[in-house]
């Protein structure tokens, strides 16, 4: 004790008792004190983190009700839970409770996700915090943390979660849950980040829950006790249907359908000479494209602050996919006003000596659309579950746009009287070989070497053989007549009545369509989140 930090670190402590005994804080036959939070606050390269003491924990969630009772949550809000994992056998069963929160991880998934900036890392102790007035409530944050932490208040329209009371702990105090936990079972330490990401298996290492490797959390769960091989979390069989996002669903299906448009009305009159269709399919394919944009607002639960969404562009694929989307709506808007209006084009055009600008702007059109397309599918791949992670979603979104693109462009061609012979059983034939493709994309979970073999995908799959059978059949119902009989029917009905083939290419758009929002639907409920084991 010869080093003056040290006696001094001892004096405070000593202090720091003294005042709680003279308090009356410690029972009647408490014989030991405990210091539950570090002395000092994390140096350069080191942060604070969650210790839980397994041994310890009883799960009597007293540090549940004291996280939700200081941090003030609604009734039915958490922002702690206690899991149970289990394993042994008949004869020497064993029951582990699992306390846990927010693990402030080294490199935290929504951080990085967050389109708004809404999340920080304290430069001083590490702990990530949200920041509620900044958040516009799009739920990003949710689809891309493994451990289920942000918890979206429907009420107040934003995300929230565990920021450690970090008030409290500059203050010298101890957290809610740490000072409230009767068997001491939770404290705070120190750890340093490199070696958080040098031994991640080393942290939130225990039985169901997910890869250390990805966000790097900083909880250590300690027993001295050795636990059976076969342990897992208690909940491990009980799978149930996630959120259907309805916002996203039209949003996803109606984008992918317009920039499918416009894809067919660039193909077909840059290559066919289709110019008269032109003015039809633009028209549609924009209408549909703002629609999708319109939808995909009201999924935030603070929508008039929509225009927040640009700030994360560095680091977000939801900010980019807007960014995309929003250049192509502006962009769609400007080439649907020149064919439009002639002398907005010839003005346009008279500015690029020796060019059309009507071409520059279709292709313009469909080159952000598809980068819009690929933004919304690095969006869900990236939050790293196993069912959107995947080169399948890559084909799945973009089979979405072929199918209704080619539907839609059969329906306005047909309809404008404007069919080339052989047109319609080209289109016909595309949407048929299209929707093969994706049906067996969509039944990969059944049968795919490597894929439908891991234990999240066969969870998937007895979701859709279960609880999400009838949204399945009615999938395939639709995708097969929309996309295969109808066809058939049309292919072989050539010559038939302009009013009977109208008739079949808006039977084929409508249940196509029908079909892509059934798949999208199931997209979002069937996937199995990551989270930590045990319920709650």
């Amino acid at each position: 004790m010869n080093n003056p930090t040290d006696r001094r670190s001892l004096t405070a402590a000593i202090e720091r008792f003294s005042r709680k005994h003279d308090k009356g804080v410690f029972g009647p036959n408490q014989k030991k004190y405990e210091e539950l939070i570090p002395k000092t606050a994390p140096g350069p390269g080191k942060q604070y983190a969650f210790e839980v003491d397994l041994d310890k924990c009883t799960g009597c969630k007293a540090c549940v009700t004291a996280c939700h009772s200081e941090n003030g949550l609604d009734e039915d809000e958490t922002w702690r839970a206690v899991g149970l994992i289990q394993g042994g056998t008949d004869d020497n069963a064993v029951l582990q409770h699992v306390t846990t929160a927010c693990h402030h991880c080294a490199d935290p998934a929504c951080l990085s996700g967050c389109p708004t900036l809404a999340y920080t890392k304290d430069e001083e102790t590490g702990v990530v915090k949200h920041l509620d007035d900044q958040c516009f409530g799009c739920q990003y944050c949710i689809l891309k943390c493994p451990y289920d932490v942000p918890k979206y208040n429907e009420k107040r329209g934003i995300v929230h979660k565990c920021d450690m009371c970090v008030g409290r702990l500059k203050a010298g105090q101890a957290p809610a849950c740490v000072r409230a936990c009767p068997n001491g079972a939770i404290r705070i330490t120190v750890v340093d980040t490199a070696e958080v990401r040098q031994n991640s298996g080393e942290f939130v290492d225990i039985p169901g829950a997910p890869m250390s490797d990805y966000t790097y959390p900083t909880t250590k769960f300690k027993t001295a006790r050795r636990m059976p091989a076969d342990m897992q979390p208690a909940d491990d069989a009980a799978v149930t249907p996630e959120h259907s996002h309805p916002p996203l669903v039209v949003m996803l299906t109606l984008t992918q359908l317009s920039v499918g448009t416009f894809l067919y009305e660039w193909i077909a009159t840059t290559f066919f000479g289709a110019a008269a269709i032109r003015p039809a399919l633009v028209t549609a394919a924009l209408a549909v494209g703002l629609t999708a944009l319109g939808a995909s607002i009201m999924h935030l639960g603070r929508p008039h602050l929509f225009y927040r969404a640009v700030l994360g562009f560095r680091q977000s694929w939801l900010s980019r996919e807007i960014i995309a989307f929003a250049a192509f709506a502006h962009v769609a808007l400007l080439y649907a006003a020149c064919v439009h209006l002639p002398a907005l084009d010839q003005w346009l055009s008279g500015m690029i000596p020796g060019r059309n600008v009507m071409p520059l702007l279709s292709a313009s059109t469909v080159l952000l659309g598809m980068t819009g397309i690929f933004a919304s599918v690095m969006v869900y791949r990236d939050t790293r579950r196993p069912f959107w992670d995947h080169p399948l979603t890559n084909i799945k979104f973009f089979a979405t746009m072929g199918i209704l693109g080619a539907a839609t462009g059969l329906l306005v061609t047909v309809a404008a009287g404007h069919a080339a012979p052989g047109a319609e059983r080209g289109l016909a034939a595309l949407i048929g070989a299209v929707t093969v493709m994706k049906l067996a994309t969509e039944t990969a979970v059944f049968w795919l070497k490597d894929y439908a073999t891991r234990p999240m995908i066969t969870k998937t799959a007895s979701l859709l053989r279960g609880p999400l059978h009838k949204y399945w059949r009615a999938r395939w119902v639709c995708g097969l007549t929309g996309g295969i009989v109808l066809p058939l029917g049309l292919a072989a009905a050539a010559g038939a009545s302009p009013a009977a083939t109208g008739m079949l290419a808006a039977a084929i758009l409508l249940f196509c369509g029908a079909g892509e929002l059934a798949s999208r639907y199931l997209f979002f409920r069937a996937v199995v989140a990551y989270r930590m084991p045990g319920g709650s």
